[in-house]
This record gives structure tokens, sequence and C-alpha cells, in this order.
């Protein structure tokens, strides 16, 4: 039998590719078609939870995309384990900086039954669906959430680089001339709410130094653990190990590019 020459061979695989991702686009454009009113998604998440999300970029964002897909949570395995630490309860204070659209703030919430969620999220149509979010699944009166970047002290900040296929991925600096709003863990959070803050969740895209400065006097205060996304680059891991340990705290890896800084009992 003849031998297909190695060029059609090539030619053949990347037509079936691009079949391939054809087919894949109209079966995800026929899930965000099935959405209801208002770009809504609901699904069981374990126990008796049922899950309500507003996923109005379903079609480009990455992060709403795999809600979509999965009819679960964002990184829910990662979720699922910080869970089982136990770190988390109904007596617990969390902070989620880097919100995005609340799918950690809605797992804070309803998943680890925490008594009360500070969520910060810098971009206005984000926190918009981040407020959404928080109403949909019935914790309005647990979760605030404010429309600011989280630095070293109050300010301003402004928009660094944006990706509409990844809003996640959205980063800003800060910059006195900037238009978005500022704050400081350390000036934000009341006495009575560092006294419960259990958990401080960091993805904030390369300004996660900047933030931890800020909550300063809660690390040497209160030493709540610490969930901090650091991207493979820029010595990003090396750079916030150092800084923590000079807290006390100590790294444990949770995927490839999440950590759970805490410090020894």
């Amino acid at each position: 039998m003849a031998k297909m020459p190695v060029e059609d061979a090539g030619g053949a695989r990347e037509v079936m590719g691009q079949l391939l991702r054809v087919m894949t686009q109209q079966v995800h454009l026929s899930r965000v078609a099935l959405l209801e009113d208002g770009h809504i998604l609901r699904f069981n998440a374990g126990g008796m939870a049922r899950i309500a999300m507003s996923l109005p970029d379903a079609v480009d964002d990455f992060v709403q995309g795999v809600i979509l897909q999965t009819r679960g949570f964002y990184e829910a395995k990662i979720l699922a384990r910080v869970q089982a630490l136990g770190i988390v309860g109904p007596g617990s204070v969390v902070c989620d900086v880097g919100a995005n659209i609340g799918n950690h703030t809605v797992y804070f919430g309803v998943m680890m039954g925490a008594g009360q969620v500070i969520a910060f999220e810098p971009q206005r149509h984000c926190h918009a669906v981040l407020q959404a979010n928080i109403a949909l699944n019935g914790l309005g009166d647990r979760v605030v959430a404010h429309n600011a970047l989280v630095g070293a002290q109050a300010g301003m900040g402004a928009l660094a680089a944006f990706n509409v296929r990844n809003l996640g991925g959205t980063s800003f600096v800060a910059d006195a001339a900037g238009t978005v709003p500022m704050l400081a863990l350390d000036a934000v959070l009341s006495a009575t709410e560092v006294a419960a803050l259990d958990l401080i969740k960091i993805d904030v895209e390369g300004m996660q130094i900047p933030v931890l400065q800020g909550a300063a006097g809660i690390l040497a205060a209160r030493h709540p653990a610490i969930w901090v996304e650091l991207l493979q680059k820029d010595a990003a891991f090396d750079e916030t190990a150092a800084y923590l340990a000079g807290f006390g705290y100590a790294a444990e890896r949770l995927a490839r590019n999440d950590f759970l800084f805490r410090v020894a009992v």
C-alpha cells in the first residue's frame, strides 16, 4: 500500500485540526445560547448547594468559558483542596483580592460558609458582574465588594494590560495620575474584621508584593493564611516567599501557579 506523502499527511492533520476547532466553537456557542436571561448558568456544586453565575462574556472570556464548559467553579480542585484544610469556617472573614466576577467569592461564601467575604475588583465591568453573582447566590448580607485595586497604600492606579479573552489576566500598576482607586488592606479592614481574618486570596497579575506590603500590620498581628497565584516568571515565588518569611510564613504548593502560605502553629 502506497504511503501518503509527508506533506499531504501534514495538510490533512491541519484540516482536521481546523474542523475540530470549528466544531468545538460551535458547541461552545450553543451552550452560551442556552444560558438563562441575564447570561445565567445554574449548576449543582456538592451537597445541597445550587449555584447561579452570570456569565455575560462567556463567548470570549477564558474563566467564564471554563465555568460554562464544566458547569462548575473555575479552579474547583484547588478550591476544594483549600476547603479541605479547614481554614475557613462560619466565623471567618476572607479577603478576595482580585475577585474578577466572583467565582472564588461565591465559593468562599456558599461552599465554605465564610461569615464575611471582603472582595476587591478594579475592573468596572467585572465588578458589576461580581455584584450580580453575589446577589444571585444570596450573599448580599455577607459580602462587601470594593471596585478598587489593592496596593501598598491608598491612592490611585492605572490599567497596564488588558485582554478581552482573559479578563482575569488584566493587570494594573500604582499611578498617581491613574483613574482607578487603590486601597490598602491595613487601612480598609476594621479591627473586628482583622480579628476574624483567616484567609487572604490574592490573584493580581504580579502586584502581590504591594498588596502584602499594604497588609503588613495584619500579617504581623493576625497571621491569616495567604493563597496567592504566582506565575512562573520574574522570580515571583522567590520574592513573595522571601517577603512573607519575614512574618514567619512558609509555602505549600497548591497547583502549578498557586501557593498557600501559613505560619506554623
